[in-house]
């Protein structure tokens, strides 16, 4: 099912350099400028169902392998890489020995598990407005991801576009993006309701049986891009449950999502090391991991871009211990400690060289 065998054996690939198979991956000049990023919301309920399934301490590992901090078993805040969702996805069927992992967790991913984003699509007053809203603000739900619809005469085309089509996991990642496309249509149409035709932009496999009877429909295979087919008179469907209409905005979404992904290298690596401050462990390593290329490679990017990882880690305390400084009853001790720091005068003499002023004099100005 791998996808990359239709680009290259396995044979070759171990020989690749590491920049050749990050731009087989990714695209060439596309990947240090832009990684493929996505809301941790994506991940929906996979993280339980690998714990129920491997046990807790095998789904934590997964994570961890991933790029990924263990609070994904339960937390979904902010973005992370697509390759740390990919490597997830894959490291989960590996361990299960399972092929078509997706196929598995599909009747069990919802645009529901979205936070606000999924309230809002499904809040639409019928499913034509819905699936446009899904288009339209596809933007705050990952930086590169895209959702293209067709209206015909008699048709619809629902297309959607992932940032990370080249790696091995994508046909699992391909099988949940439907799974999810269809929540929309059976929160209007029934649980039962089945579009005409899904179109697979992966090469054919063994398990076509699996995947028509998973998702009802017939399936093809081999085209140039994700989508899904269904009558057109299906988008003027009134929503079920009308008390829900009206009641969720854009905004709502921009105050639970905030800045919105990463559009660049350096602010996917700056989330990065915040979400590692939270888990008291920053790494570089883990850091390369999760944006899925070798230390030297991440290092030689940030060099280019006038930064380095040492200098975004230093930023990164500096701005949280001034946030952690205006919580009123912290003290610059237990900042200090908060951070890491051995003592409170390093601390102190580390924050008054960032901001030319000392801890004590910032909190007095912001408290």
């Amino acid at each position: 099912m791998l996808l990359l065998s239709a680009l290259i054996s396995q044979a070759l690939w171990k020989n690749v350099s590491v920049c050749a198979k990050l731009k087989i991956l990714f695209g060439a000049g596309s990947m240090f400028n832009k990684p493929p990023m996505i809301t941790a919301m994506a991940l929906g309920q996979m993280p339980q169902f690998a714990a129920a399934e491997l046990g807790e301490k095998k789904a934590e590992t997964a994570l961890q392998a991933a790029g990924l901090s263990p609070y994904f078993l339960e937390g979904r805040c902010g973005y992370i890489p697509e390759h740390s969702l990919a490597e997830f996805i894959g490291g989960v069927a590996r361990r299960l020995g399972y092929d078509g992992l997706g196929l598995l967790w599909a009747p069990y991913l919802t645009v529901a598990d979205y936070g606000t984003w999924g309230r809002y699509v499904l809040s639409a007053p019928d499913l034509g407005t819905a699936l446009r809203r899904a288009q339209k603000e596809m933007q705050l739900h990952s930086n590169t991801d895209r959702v293209h619809m067709h209206v015909g005469y008699n048709v619809v085309t629902y297309s959607y576009d992932f940032g990370l089509k080249g790696h091995p996991s994508y046909p699992d990642i391909a099988y949940s993006a439907i799974a999810v496309i269809l929540s929309i249509h059976r929160h209007f149409l029934g649980s039962r309701w089945s579009p005409l035709r899904i179109e697979f932009n992966i090469p054919k496999i063994s398990i076509v049986s699996r995947i028509e009877e998973t998702f009802g429909c017939p399936v093809s295979f081999g085209n140039e891009s994700l989508r899904i087919l269904f009558p057109s008179h299906t988008l003027g469907q009134p929503n079920p449950n009308m008390t829900q209409c009206g009641q969720v905005s854009r905004q709502d979404i921009l105050r639970e999502r905030v800045i919105g992904p990463p559009e660049s290298l350096v602010q996917s690596t700056q989330d990065l090391i915040l979400a590692q401050l939270s888990e008291h462990s920053i790494s570089l390593d883990a850091a390369a991991l999760s944006l899925g290329m070798s230390v030297r490679t991440l290092q030689r990017h940030l060099n280019d871009e006038g930064v380095s990882f040492r200098g975004l880690v230093n930023d990164a305390l500096m701005h949280r211990a001034r946030e952690l400084l205006a919580v009123d009853g912290n003290s610059v001790g237990q900042v200090a400690a908060a951070l890491g720091y051995s003592s409170p005068n390093n601390f102190s003499r580390a924050f008054s060289a960032f901001f030319g002023m000392s801890p004590r004099r910032v909190q007095k100005v912001q408290l």
